[in-house]
């Protein structure tokens, strides 16, 4: 038997008649003690970049989502209001419109009164430009794409990390296969607090938030299954088209970047810029698409790895995460409905839902089988051991023949 995953897991394919089954025994209750970041991946000690992963730290680890700041997208420690909505008796979005309109106003009066007449806030306002070299640098901020608002992620961020620990080991084990560095494995903070329901007004899905049409370039995506919303099969198809990123862009830094941004339009800018350093392109590209998000994206990272590591300076209180989900996988030989399953292997249809995410809603209502190929995830109760494991596969695929092909096809 093949050895999957060291220290953490079992894992091995072998034959029972005709059906191929795919065993993965995993028994991790947390993710391994720190390991120290690859350089890319370490706090850059100055710059565009820097600043911008100063300011993703307080969003992540000072500002909850009651709470929230108003400041400059292109400098953004230029902070211009600090907000607790809880302290406000009207709705969020009228009190970031007004205050919005405040600050441009104030600095539309610092760029035509040039430092004349200033009131204590248009000093303090004024003051927050200091060392920003630009004669125009008043004007330019009041565009209304420079004045933005951005809510506090810190008790989002807490909840992520407590739920990153059922599936965070697997995640690390997936990339280190795949010689890939691990602290990629914590871009879900930044897609989606780890949040396996996470869905995204554009059609986002899942801990990667993958849109269907590149999640179906490697995954099963169809009425019974979204894989997408599997945290392990979404990683697994993350570490693919992140490793296409880098193979084509060179380094990680890009690579990330591109996931967010696109890797076609970012291997352009390269090509277009003569660079491949991150914050010179940021500092240069002026192309339409290349916003904030994709600007701050691999920011978003550092910021988000720097408060993982740090939980107790970020969080205040000891934070666990929760247990680490044990279990086996299962290619099932044949499709069936989800209801024949549970009743005739007799399962906990809870513990069958829970540990396969990517099923559907239809799936879990037997609206949909669920096809012959699923890898189907099963609680893993004994001690992980190869012959346990290899039991408790023979068991359930003997089970599974003496299903009637009735109920199975």
């Amino acid at each position: 038997m093949k050895s999957f995953g060291g220290k953490i897991g079992l894992g091995w394919t072998t034959r029972f008649g005709a059906a191929v089954v795919l065993v993965f025994g995993f028994a991790m209750t947390a993710p391994a003690a720190p390991k120290d970041l690859a350089p890319e991946f370490s706090l850059p000690p100055g710059g565009v970049l820097r600043e911008e992963v100063d300011f993703w730290v307080k969003v992540y680890g000072k500002y909850t989502s009651h709470e929230g700041v108003i400041h400059d997208s292109k400098y953004p420690t230029v902070v211009y209001g600090e907000y607790d909505f809880a302290k406000f008796h009207e709705r969020r979005s009228r009190v970031v419109k007004r205050e919005k309109e405040r600050f441009k106003n104030i600095l539309l009066r610092l760029h035509r009164e040039g430092g004349t007449g200033w009131d204590a806030e248009s000093k303090r306002v004024a003051e927050l430009f200091h060392g920003i070299d630009d004669p125009a640098k008043f004007l330019n901020a009041a565009h209304y794409k420079r004045i933005r608002f951005q809510l506090g992620q810190k008790d989002r961020f807490i909840e992520g990390y407590r739920m990153s620990g059922e599936y965070l080991p697997f995640m690390e084990e997936i990339f280190i296969k795949r010689a890939m560095p691990f602290e990629l494995t914590r871009l879900p903070f930044v897609e989606s607090s780890f949040n396996t329901r996470a869905r995204s007004k554009v059609g986002a899905s899942g801990i990667w938030q993958f849109m269907k049409t590149t999640g179906g370039d490697f995954m099963m995506i169809n009425d019974a299954v979204d894989e997408r919303n599997d945290p392990l099969r979404a990683t697994e198809a993350a570490a693919q088209l992140l490793k296409i990123n880098y193979e084509t862009l060179g380094n990680w830094p890009l690579a990330v970047t591109a996931y967010n941004h696109g890797r076609s339009s970012l291997l352009r800018a390269t090509n277009r810029l003569g660079t491949r350093d991150l914050e010179e392109i940021i500092l240069r590209n002026r192309v339409r698409g290349f916003g904030f998000a994709s600007s701050n994206f691999f920011a978003c990272l550092l910021a988000a790895l720097e408060v993982e590591r740090n939980p107790e300076k970020y969080f205040g209180v000891p934070v666990d995460r929760y247990r680490t989900h044990r279990f086996y996988e299962v290619q099932l030989p044949a499709p069936i409905r989800m209801k024949d399953l549970v009743s005739f292997m007799r399962l906990k249809r809870k513990e069958v839902i829970v540990l396969n995410p990517g099923l559907t809603d239809l799936a879990i209502a037997s609206k949909r089988k669920i096809p012959k190929g699923y890898r189907l995830r099963l609680p893993n109760s004994g001690s992980g051991t190869d012959e346990n494991l290899a039991s408790a596969t023979r068991v359930f695929l003997a089970g599974f023949a003496k299903i009637p092909n009735l109920y199975k096809y």
